[in-house]
């Protein structure tokens, strides 16, 4: 996990639980979607955040940009989750009806 210290971070200390948070708010938010197109754009967008902030935290810094970047991508990975269950449960309610 050299080159991935954010994903690191969220399995060694308490930011899992800002994980938690982005998954709930994020899983809520997407319920209210309809669309699977729509669902998968946010996907590939917090995929994107994601990877962006990954990549700037490996450059070493100052504190409280990594303490920033580390609390947006750790929302970010909770909302990527927490619309990938959305996408999954809007895609087996279609294939019921």
């Amino acid at each position: 996990m050299r080159y991935l210290p954010i994903l690191q971070e969220l399995f060694e200390s308490d930011t899992f639980i800002f994980f938690a948070i982005g998954l709930i708010v994020f899983i809520v938010i997407g319920l209210r979607i309809k669309h699977t197109k729509k669902i998968a754009i946010h996907i590939g967008i917090s995929l994107c955040v994601y990877i962006i902030c990954e990549l700037l935290s490996n450059l070493r810094t100052n504190y409280m940009l990594e303490f920033m970047l580390l609390f947006i991508s750790t929302l970010t990975l909770g909302a990527m989750v927490g619309y990938l269950i959305d996408f999954i449960l809007l895609i087996r309610s279609k294939k019921r009806t």
